[in-house]
């Protein structure tokens, strides 16, 4: 009897724990989903700032040229005091009679003159008026693009602010739930045993090839310029078998696929190391994260923030890509929005 009793408080111990964990996972992946979300936001405030920054030097120096030209009304002013010096006022009569004297050649030289600096002078009060039209518009477009951009850069700090905070959520949340440690276990024994990026990851690899019907959305883990292509290996630890972004501020780093975590720690002289694995053959490789908020064994959305890169010039973002184990150009394989 007494027997009886205690497996059935097993059962339900073992049942409560299984709805509990159930739950957790519900919870952790609707906050997951809320980060990637914001996320993308962010980048999409980010675009529009680039945008609205170059569109407020454009027009920053288009003010310059037109000040500098409206400076140099002085040459405007000079024409019209040679004109009145000239009395060019005058009524067509008098000034014949007061060049009855002249010769012939110095009254058509003189009238050429006169109407030669009265075009100018013409267009250049033409041309004064208009600048000065010209340059209204550009104050009140700069006005309003600037008071854009400072909307834009609070919008941005309290997105990064709510993405700490979902982050942080996430990360309480992973810490209540049962983690993998056999797979952990693993990624302790690679990191003693493997001896290059290679022996690491052939070593995660599954062994049987993997065939899905099912493609994976394969997104690029960060924003930044591409300084090495698939194939080139120009970065500072000689990898080729993908591609090395450089980033101009910091930022977070992303999941390129739907996936688990697999490895996430210091390997040898690359730094912190990120290795995630789907369902559907393909394998991520990440290296250059300045700090990791993820760890082994852990499950990550494609778009998740799972570390942090800064942006100092020896920063730089490896992104390596292989499918049933063999190395592909993540070019190919990246989702196109």
């Amino acid at each position: 009897m007494i027997q009886i009793f205690i497996i059935i408080l097993l059962s339900l111990n073992l049942s409560n724990s299984s709805a509990k964990n159930t739950d957790l996972k519900v919870k952790l992946n609707s906050l997951k989903k809320q980060t990637v979300k914001i996320h993308n936001e962010i980048l999409i405030n980010n675009k529009e700032l680039k945008k609205i920054k170059i569109d407020l030097d454009r027009n920053t120096q288009k003010k310059i040229i037109i000040n500098r030209y409206i400076k140099n009304k002085d040459l405007l002013g000079r024409r019209i005091i040679f004109l009145l010096q000239d009395k060019f006022y005058t009524n067509q009569f008098t000034r014949i009679v007061r060049n009855l004297d002249n010769s012939s050649q110095e009254l058509i030289t003189k009238q050429i003159i006169r109407e030669f600096f009265l075009k100018e002078v013409k267009t250049g009060i033409n041309d004064y008026f208009l600048n000065l039209e010209n340059l209204k518009s550009i104050d009140n477009d700069l006005a309003l693009e600037l008071e854009n951009y400072k909307t834009k850069k609070k919008n941005l700090k309290k997105k990064l602010l709510m993405l700490e905070k979902k982050i942080q959520e996430v990360a309480n949340v992973q810490k209540k739930m049962k983690t993998n440690k056999k797979l952990k276990e693993k990624a302790k024994d690679l990191r003693k045993k493997a001896k290059n990026l290679n022996d690491l990851v052939k070593a995660a690899e599954t062994k049987r090839k993997i065939i899905s019907k099912i493609k994976s959305r394969i997104k690029m883990p960060v924003s930044g310029e591409i300084i090495s292509d698939y194939g080139e290996g120009k970065d500072q630890h000689k990898l080729k078998n993908g591609l090395v972004f450089k980033v101009k501020e910091d930022s977070f780093v992303t999941s390129p696929m739907d996936g688990t975590v697999v490895y996430a720690n210091k390997f040898k002289s690359f730094g912190n190391l990120v290795m995630i694995k789907d369902n559907k053959g393909f394998t991520s490789v990440l290296i250059g994260m300045r700090s990791l908020l993820i760890s082994t064994g852990n499950e990550v959305l494609a778009g998740e923030p799972i570390a942090k890169i800064s942006s100092t010039l020896q920063s730089q973002l490896y992104f390596e890509l292989r499918e049933n184990g063999k190395t592909v150009d993540p070019k190919s394989k990246v989702e196109i929005l």
